[in-house]
């Protein structure tokens, strides 16, 4: 086996690992940066998942799901952080505000939003959460205190929200107490220089936390299947 027939096999079964996903009727995104979008089309909002690599591309929020593997997995500093991530010592899974590798880099994007076109910031709220256990999004200052901007821990209310300037894009840290399958419902509103106060329908965007074995399985069984029709027909 050439070295080139070895690097075409490990792309083909990479290719067939993602086709084996998205059989499930969904796309699953686990690495590069991609944002949580808000769009304005006729006179609404219009939530959605941007991803820019491989290709750029746009999914609603019910068709991509977003993968957080085990190497978000850290421990719970306590202190300002306790309220929404628990004591000092308690394994919590963090999505940072940075890009670490084996993770995707979650942003929230109005770039698509012409500023001119709004008289206030648009706010992002959080009106829903199902999961295992508990959702926050948070930025750190200059000195290392939290700034919480959502936090299911106390129950969601109207603070529970980011306010986003139109035009622009941002990165926070989204933290989860428990691994497992979360549900997160997003509702987007602003005032609009000709429509006046709009408010988008909540849009359910999916977490899986150290994704479920059957996911996995998916990719090492086509992965296995895909190698051994490779090696057939090698002989």
């Amino acid at each position: 086996m050439t070295v080139t027939t070895i690097m075409n096999s490990k792309l083909t079964i990479a290719l067939f690992a993602a086709a084996a996903l998205s059989a499930r009727g969904q796309t699953y995104i686990s690495e590069d940066h991609v944002d949580i979008g808000i769009g304005y089309k006729a006179g609404g909002f219009d939530l959605h998942i941007h991803k820019e690599h491989p290709v750029d591309t746009e999914y609603a929020p019910d068709e991509a799901i977003f993968l957080i593997g085990d190497s978000a997995r850290q421990l719970s500093p306590g202190g300002a952080f306790a309220g929404f991530l628990g004591a000092a010592g308690n394994a919590v899974w963090i999505v940072p505000d940075e890009e670490v590798a084996g993770l995707p880099f979650i942003g929230f994007g109005t770039e698509e939003l012409t500023a001119t076109d709004w008289l206030s910031n648009i706010s992002l709220s959080v009106t829903g959460v199902n999961g295992p256990g508990e959702f926050s999004i948070w930025s750190v200052g200059s000195f290392g205190a939290p700034t919480l901007r959502v936090n299911s821990t106390d129950g969601l209310n109207s603070s529970d929200m980011l306010s986003l300037i139109p035009g622009s894009h941002g990165h926070f840290n989204l933290g989860f107490t428990a691994p497992g399958v979360y549900e997160v419902d997003f509702v987007a509103s602003g005032t609009h220089a000709a429509d006046g106060v709009v408010t988008s329908a909540p849009a359910t965007y999916r977490f899986e936390v150290v994704p479920e074995p059957s996911t996995w399985a998916l990719m090492i069984l086509g992965g296995i299947g895909l190698l051994a029709l490779g090696r057939n027909r090698i002989r």
